[in-house]
């Protein structure tokens, strides 16, 4: 039984077309693109402006991409052009208890490892926060009885090898942990994740979703920064 701990990936996300050969010299309808706006916060803009036509920027007060998007999302509450730009994430590491509150977020969209057709005698599991952070008899106790568990799990689905294996591992999942480590692809667009993360780092939600949506917020700041970066 190997205890893991949460990890978070790119796997995808929108840029402008083409991609990857926006820069400084390309011109939307008179809108130059800024080398330090990513193609995501371009897409934003243009979004915006689009609606308005103001393409050539016109107020000094928002002729960067980044005074753009900081004074329609967050001054005039405009989240509407957040929805064109999405992130993939790769999410490793995260208890089935953790899956359970995150599908709750319906406007995210889920692949997730099947307990039904992977085996699970050697799954790996994941310890909560608050156990890792305890004393060493605590955490001792807790090992044992996930490892129990798990045995248990084995146990059951060799006594229904007579049946097919997703049939005898659909019954023998009914044993397992919420400590067991699931693993998913997760798609949501920037306004989505947004509000994902703002209402999943607050004070006394769940420790093991705040850590890692702690996590997604790093990385959604690579793409999104002039978003992701106000709630650091």
């Amino acid at each position: 039984m190997n205890i893991v701990t949460p990890n978070v990936t790119i796997l995808a996300h929108t840029d402008i077309a083409p991609l990857g050969e926006w820069d400084a010299t390309l011109d939307f309808h008179g809108m130059a693109v800024q080398p330090r706006a990513t193609g995501a916060e371009t897409l934003m803009e243009y979004a915006g402006r689009q609606c308005y036509k103001s393409f050539h920027r016109p107020n000094p007060e928002t002729a960067t991409t980044q005074s753009y998007l900081e004074r329609t999302l967050f001054d005039q509450g405009h989240w509407s052009i957040a929805e064109h730009a999405s992130v993939t994430l790769h999410i490793t590491g995260v208890s089935r208890a953790f899956l359970t509150e995150l599908t709750r977020h319906r406007h995210l969209s889920f692949s997730v490892q099947s307990q039904r057709f992977v085996d699970e005698s050697d799954c790996n599991v994941v310890m909560p926060p608050a156990i890792r952070d305890s004393d060493e008899v605590t955490r001792m106790a807790w090992e044992v009885e996930t490892a129990s568990a798990v045995d248990g799990y084995r146990d059951i689905a060799a006594q229904l090898d007579h049946l097919p294996r997703k049939q005898a591992r659909e019954a023998a999942r009914s044993v397992l942990p919420n400590a067991v480590e699931t693993r998913m692809v997760v798609t949501g667009n920037i306004r989505a994740w947004y509000n994902v993360i703002a209402l999943r780092t607050a004070p006394g939600v769940d420790a093991e979703m705040v850590e890692v949506m702690t996590l997604v917020r790093d990385q959604l700041a690579t793409i999104a920064p002039t978003i992701f970066k106000e709630q650091a």
